[in-house]
């Protein structure tokens, strides 16, 4: 009997796709559709009763962890998964964890259950063990975990020697450096490249790193201020989020600094929260959109293509990041 693997081999197109034309779904080119109702045709194809086919509606589901779900970056990321495993024939659900270890097993356990096709996972899990003993495909998002669970991260390193080096461009060498990452910073690749591009000037950065508390309250404030109190000569700072840099535009200026003359400040992320900064904010660029779009891809791969699994599962995809030049240097 044929199978839409077998449409799909012929046609050379994904089984997703297959299945969708098939079902009348999605914008396909003529071209496409005529080609794969060809193909089903002569092999014979028939398509699933209506109660087959909500089966395996019901199990062409990926599930994306988070650490803190209502945070701005997380719900972004989150709709371009969503977008993007839409048009693979999947849907998306969306789970928190906190950075707890706990709560993570209890989200496994939960998704096993729901027979969810695969994993997303966006939350720093130090338990590898944890990952391998589920019979569910993952791929993490943002980090590399180990060299058998499959990744897709931005540049973090580069971001981090890129916002050196503008800063040091401008005239900058009293920098500061304030993190939100709650792996710490010998895990923190853009505070790695930060600080390995100002050893090369002997330099080093003063570092600032929030807590949990500040962050799900989204007001660093304090810590700013403390910055500011700890070392009044500094003239730069590089945030390691976009939510920082603009705290950073806040509570600056209410000190009396004026920026960028007396201090110019650098963040990282996407330019859809920055863009409304005032002044506009210099930032290392993240792809997002293309980190969710490779994300999606391969773990797909990972659930689909049975041939390729274990060579994808050293897979480590590293999406560029680059500089947009902003009123905030």
């Amino acid at each position: 009997m044929a199978t839409i693997k077998d449409i799909a081999d012929e046609v050379g197109i994904s089984k997703a796709a297959v299945s969708r034309i098939l079902n009348h779904k999605g914008s396909f080119s003529p071209e496409t559709i005529a080609n794969v109702e060809r193909v089903a045709h002569r092999l014979k194809y028939t398509l699933p009763s209506a109660s087959q086919q909500e089966d395996v509606a019901l199990s062409k589901v990926i599930a994306a962890i988070f650490p803190v779900v209502e945070l701005p970056y997380f719900g972004l990321v989150a709709s371009l998964l969503e977008k993007r495993a839409y048009s693979y024939g999947y849907n998306l659900m969306l789970c928190g964890s906190l950075f707890d270890r706990h709560k993570e097993e209890e989200c496994f356990k939960s998704l096993q259950e729901k027979k969810i096709s695969g994993i997303i996972l966006g939350s720093y899990t130090k338990d590898i063990t944890m990952l391998e003993n589920q019979n569910l495909p993952v791929v993490t998002l943002g980090y590399k975990l180990a060299d058998t669970i499959p990744s897709v991260c931005a540049d973090n390193y580069a971001a981090g020697k890129i916002a050196a080096r503008h800063l040091l461009s401008k005239g900058c060498r009293k920098l500061l450096y304030i993190t939100s990452y709650q792996e710490g910073l010998e895990r923190d690749l853009r505070y790695k490249g930060f600080a390995d591009e100002l050893h090369i000037r002997q330099l080093a950065p003063w570092v600032y790193q929030v807590n949990m508390k500040m962050q799900l309250s989204n007001d660093f404030s304090e810590i700013i201020t403390q910055m500011a109190l700890d070392h009044p000569d500094a003239d730069g700072v590089f945030a390691e989020t976009d939510a920082l840099a603009m705290n950073c535009l806040q509570v600056f200026p209410s000190l009396g600094y004026r920026i960028p003359q007396d201090i110019k400040v650098v963040g990282y992320g996407n330019p859809f929260f920055s863009a409304f900064s005032n002044p506009k904010l210099t930032i290392v660029r993240e792809n997002t959109e293309e980190i969710a779009r490779r994300a999606v891809s391969l773990l797909v791969d990972l659930i689909e293509n049975d041939e390729e699994r274990e060579n994808l599962r050293a897979s480590e995809i590293i999406v560029p990041v680059s500089l947009n030049e902003q009123k905030t240097t």
